[in-house]
């Protein structure tokens, strides 16, 4: 499983390592702009490296890091977490972190591949999310890739002061196979 790498067109997604947690993942996490909808909002190399082991010896999640395939440069982050087995469903979560790869195609070229990974790897039914509401370009992306609206929870997340509605979102196994039909 260490070793397990799926590749898209210009982006390929790994197993995180201690060694990924690097100056450029910290700032990311320290970065206002782009932790602007997360719950972390501050970090050291250290806790990246304690995050990752953690995340790697949970068997109800799967951790990618996100690489350029040119350079392979570490972008993003991309999960499932947590993942119910018996269920046949989990939850996604992604992080693009290099803000100037946003806007290209890559939050929705990883949704993809995520979600594809979940049905036809893991054997999963369903995969869903929860996403702050003014979070516009997200709630595209996971449209773009077959995700409906289930539910909007009113005052349900909040990150610093602000409250925010949570829209949830699902897609099922049978209306993703119809989205890769088209495409």
């Amino acid at each position: 499983m260490d070793e397990e790498k799926i590749t898209g067109k210009s982006i390929y997604l790994r197993r995180l390592k201690e060694k990924d947690a690097s100056e450029d993942y910290c700032h990311w996490l320290n970065d206002s702009v782009v932790n602007k909808y997360l719950e972390t909002k501050k970090c050291t190399i250290d806790d990246l490296k304690q995050y990752i082991k953690e995340k790697n010896a949970n068997d109800k999640c799967r951790f990618f890091g996100i690489f350029n395939i040119e350079n392979d440069k570490h972008i993003g982050n991309v999960k499932l977490e947590p993942i119910d087995f018996e269920n046949k469903k989990a939850i996604f979560g992604i992080l693009l972190g290099e803000k100037d790869r946003w806007g290209q195609g890559i939050g929705t070229e990883v949704t993809r591949l995520v979600v594809k990974y979940a049905f036809v790897t893991l054997g999963l039914d369903q995969v869903g999310l929860g996403v702050i509401s003014e979070n516009k370009p997200a709630i595209r992306v996971y449209e773009k890739v077959g995700f409906k609206i289930v539910n909007v929870e009113k005052d349900k997340m909040k990150h610093g002061e602000k409250v925010y509605d949570k829209v949830v979102m699902r897609i099922d196994k049978k209306d993703f196979e119809n989205v890769i039909a088209i495409k």
